[in-house]
């Protein structure tokens, strides 16, 4: 089971009071899915099993106690990037991509 646990942390725009930080740990310790929550700075992470709660979940839970996420920005985008590209290359090589030649 503990295969199918995720990983994500968000960022969040306001700074996290005392009180916030409070009702954070209260909301996300009984709730069912989330094996593991952390929040440090303006960042919350949580260790969860997607089959029981989806990301989309966390964010609308997040919203209800009154925080907003920070959208990614261009360093995540080319980080995804780069990541994209170097897959690609371990897996077809830095020769030229023939669509003849995929499929042997």
């Amino acid at each position: 089971m503990e295969d199918y646990l995720q990983y994500k942390t968000f960022r969040i725009i306001e700074s996290i009071t005392e009180e916030k930080m409070d009702e954070l740990v209260m909301e996300f310790n009984s709730t069912q899915g989330i094996d593991k929550f952390n929040c440090v700075g303006q960042k919350v992470s949580f260790i969860y099993n997607p089959y029981e709660i989806s990301k989309k979940e966390l964010v609308e839970k997040l919203a209800i106690l009154g925080l907003t996420i920070r959208l990614s920005n261009r360093k995540t985008f080319r980080q995804t990037l780069t990541k994209m590209a170097d897959d690609n290359n371990k897996s077809f090589g830095r020769k030229r991509l023939d669509c003849c030649g995929l499929s042997d």
